[in-house]
């Protein structure tokens, strides 16, 4: 019996010892990757943006912002880290990393919207992309009040990947094989929805309680703060959406006060508030009732662009 419970014992550890060398070279593998998916991450986690403009948010961020159009305007160089589906436990991810690690940027530009005021309870959406920072203290703290058993897929070797598996592969192959590069189409993190929409409401109705906004207040005082520790100009940016959205969204109205409050009382804070944004009824800037299409993201990042070159000069 006692043979048996040691032989059991050592093909456990095994097993164990196996799952946790495989865990790391696929981890290892998608640390290698510069794709859509993880080039713009990977410039933030590893402090290696030098832009003097941060974007950073949810969708909204990487498909609204024309990163070649401000650039153009203002001559500022900048850098768009978005992510899909976005609370502002994820987006808080990327704005401590941002204030605390990055030295060179100057203005964080924080994209906001109602829908992020309510908090996901489907888990961390596209986790994969996070699986290469788990260590990172702020995606760890913030992500674990999305998800409070994040804790498995970091210490638990192979859990992680459960559904994932197609990046457990990828990254595996890429221990073997050098990435291929050529797999980022974004700019400068920046890429535009090429539809149009056609008016279709996917969108659910939706309340935002007076609970989850004084959250999503509370998040984005406490950004306020840091940055004004670090010396840095925070932009709220309130973007585009289709006028439909004004009857959908209930909450929308008192979220916009509350931001405009905000950034009364911070010398630091600016807010900048598109919701009555000249396209936002024309179907054809459109790619979504949320999303604005390239044609949109084009001509709204314009508007944006000479705001924000008359906030450098009121400054």
């Amino acid at each position: 019996m006692r043979t048996f419970l040691l032989k059991s014992l050592v093909f456990l550890m095994l097993v164990i010892v196996i799952f946790y060398a495989l865990d790391q070279m696929a981890l290892n593998g998608l640390n290698k990757l510069r794709d859509d998916d993880y080039k713009d991450l990977h410039l933030l986690f590893n402090n290696e943006i030098d832009d003097e403009v941060l974007i950073v948010g949810s969708s909204r961020a990487w498909n609204h912002f024309d990163v070649s159009e401000i650039q153009k305007i203002t001559g500022i160089s900048t850098r768009v880290v978005g992510l899909s589906g976005a609370d502002f436990n994820m987006q808080r991810v990327l704005w401590e990393q941002a204030l605390n690690n990055v030295s060179d940027t100057e203005y964080i530009v924080h994209v906001v919207g109602s829908l992020e005021f309510s908090k996901r309870t489907d888990g961390v959406f596209r986790k994969y992309k996070f699986y290469p920072f788990l260590n990172n203290q702020y995606v760890q703290s913030n992500l674990s009040k999305i998800q409070p058993d994040l804790w498995k897929d970091q210490y638990l070797p192979m859990y992680k990947f459960h559904g994932y598996y197609n990046y457990f592969l990828k990254g595996l192959k890429l221990n073997f094989v050098n990435p291929s590069y050529d797999e980022y189409y974004k700019y400068k993190g920046f890429t535009g929805f090429k539809n149009i929409w056609n008016g279709t409401i996917t969108v659910e109705s939706k309340v935002i309680s007076d609970d989850d906004i004084n959250k999503g207040m509370n998040f984005i005082e406490y950004e306020a703060k840091l940055a004004a520790e670090k010396e840095k100009q925070l932009i709220l940016v309130y973007t585009p959406e289709h006028k439909v959205t004004d009857s959908l969204i209930n909450g929308k109205n008192k979220i916009i006060e509350r931001l405009n409050d905000l950034a009364l009382n911070h010398s630091n804070m600016h807010f900048l508030d598109y919701s009555k944004w000249y396209g936002n009824d024309d179907i054809s800037l459109f790619s979504n009732a949320t999303h604005l299409n390239v044609k949109g993201a084009k001509l709204f990042s314009q508007t944006f662009a000479k705001d924000f070159l008359e906030i450098l000069k009121n400054n």
